[in-house]
Order: structure tokens, then sequence, then C-alpha cells
């Protein structure tokens, strides 16, 4: 349960001026229809929490493929889409604060996670309103632990957004599919978007930096060695031996390439 809320919690419904029946509000409106009379009203979401779940458009084996293909990109280590055991997933509803407001006349989006899911990066994330729906509860859910006071004190203190520049909070619920694999012996775990279909790690088995550096410093060695060629040719005093040098260099960088190119193909294919 969330914590620390002040004692009048903010309500989750806005009703109709006319009727009082629960109007149908849309993220981002600033109008709603009401759906028993039919008056038109203008909705103030300031001092409202709507309550709202994307709409999951991937299948479990859909989130499988989008884990493989990002398994198989250039971030991971060489053939993890093959090599690696993966679990059934598990299908969550993750919470999330989504805050418009209003900062020097232009609406910023802030999301911030509504409990702990420290392998999401919410930088990534964008929520069109289309593609939300009002929550009705799921047992999917995970339950909210940071506390709406919480998120705008941080609004406050980090972003400099104050109470009177809020627009709309909502409590967002992100449809997710949470992978557990292992890959030589080491468990990780590996999190599919099930709206979009972005995937999400803080740790995996990433390429080894280490060898192509190493491969690269001696490159770098080797060719300045062999630059001092014509420098020295030049330094002798005539344009023969700045010929010979130059003609000598080009040699030299030709025949230091086929070694050079041959190890950094056999470390890509390794790694």
């Amino acid at each position: 349960m969330i914590e620390d809320e002040p004692a009048v919690p903010p309500p989750t419904e806005i009703l109709c001026n006319q009727c009082t029946a629960v109007l149908p509000v849309e993220q981002g409106a600033l109008t709603a229809v009401c759906e028993f009379c039919g008056a038109t009203n203008a909705v103030d979401k300031s001092q409202a929490v709507l309550h709202f779940v994307v709409r999951d458009t991937l299948r479990e084996t859909d989130a499988a493929a989008a884990l493989r293909r990002w398994m198989g990109g250039n971030e991971t280590v060489k053939n993890l889409d093959s090599k690696a055991t993966i679990k059934p997933p598990v299908f969550q509803l993750w919470p999330l604060w989504l805050v418009r407001a209003d900062v020097k006349g232009a609406e910023r989006v802030i999301i911030k996670p509504a409990a702990a899911v420290s392998v999401l990066d919410t930088t990534r994330i964008t929520i069109p309103a289309s593609d939300l729906e009002p929550y009705q509860g799921s047992a999917y859910a995970l339950e909210p632990t940071v506390p709406l006071n919480a998120v705008k004190k941080w609004l406050a203190a980090d972003q400099q957004i104050g109470e009177g520049m809020i627009k709309e909070m909502a409590l967002v619920h992100l449809p997710v599919y949470v992978f557990a694999y292992s890959f030589e012996g080491r468990p990780y775990t590996a999190v599919v978007e099930a709206a979009a279909g972005r995937v999400f790690a803080d740790i995996f088995p990433s390429k080894q930096e280490m060898p192509y550096q190493t491969v690269a410093a001696v490159g770098c060695l080797l060719y300045f060695c062999a630059a001092l060629i014509p420098a020295a040719g030049f330094l002798s005093g005539n344009l023969t031996g700045l010929g010979a040098g130059v003609i000598i260099y080009l040699i030299a960088a030709l025949v230091m390439a086929v070694p050079l190119f041959a190890v950094a193909s056999y470390i890509s294919a390794k790694i």
C-alpha cells in the first residue's frame, strides 16, 4: 500500500457537474462528455489522481521474439540468443506515476516508477494517451510503494515543478513480461514491455571491449611507427629519400592491415 499519504487522499474519479455520474476522462483531455446526461464538462485533473492501464499489444510469443532479437544485437555477447536458457515469462503490471506539468508555457511529461522496478529505464518510455484505458483492477498488478507526496517533493526539489504547475497526475500500470534466463551458469533478468516491445536489462552478458581496445592500440602504434619512415626519408635531405620512404610506408601499411583485419575478424567471431 502507498504510505505517508495525506489524511484525505485525492479523488480517483471526476464526476459530472450536472448529474454527478463518473466521467470517462481521457489522459490529456480538457473536457469530458457524460455518458448518462450528455453534458460536456470542463475537467480539472490537477486535484485528482486518475488510474489507467497501458493497452498490451504483445503476446507471450511476440515478447519472447523481441527478447531474442535484443539478445542477438550488438550489445550482448555473440550467440546469446541461441545459447541462453530462457524460462517462461511472468506477466505483470508495473505502476508508474505520470505527471503533466506546465513549465514556462510548454507541457512537460514526467514518468517515475511507483514501485521498486529498477530495471525499467523510464527515460525511454513514452505513453501515448491513445494507449491508455481506465484501470479496473488486476491480479497481475504490482502494489504501488512510492507515495504521491514523495513524487511531489521530488518534482519540487529536483525538477523545480511546484504543485501549481501540475496539470495532471495519473497512476499508470505498464504491462511487462519478466524473463529469467541463464548464460554460462549465471542468472539474468530482462523485461519486455508488452505495449511497444522495448527490452530493458540492467545486467546482461555484454561484449568484452578489452580485445577490441587492444587491437586498436596495437594498430595505432604500428601505423605511428610506419609513419616515421617518410619522415626519416625527408630528413635525409633529398627527394629520393622522401619518395622511397613514402613507398615503404604504403607497402608496410598494406602488409600490417592484413593481420590486423584477421585478428579483428577472429575476435568479432568469438565474442
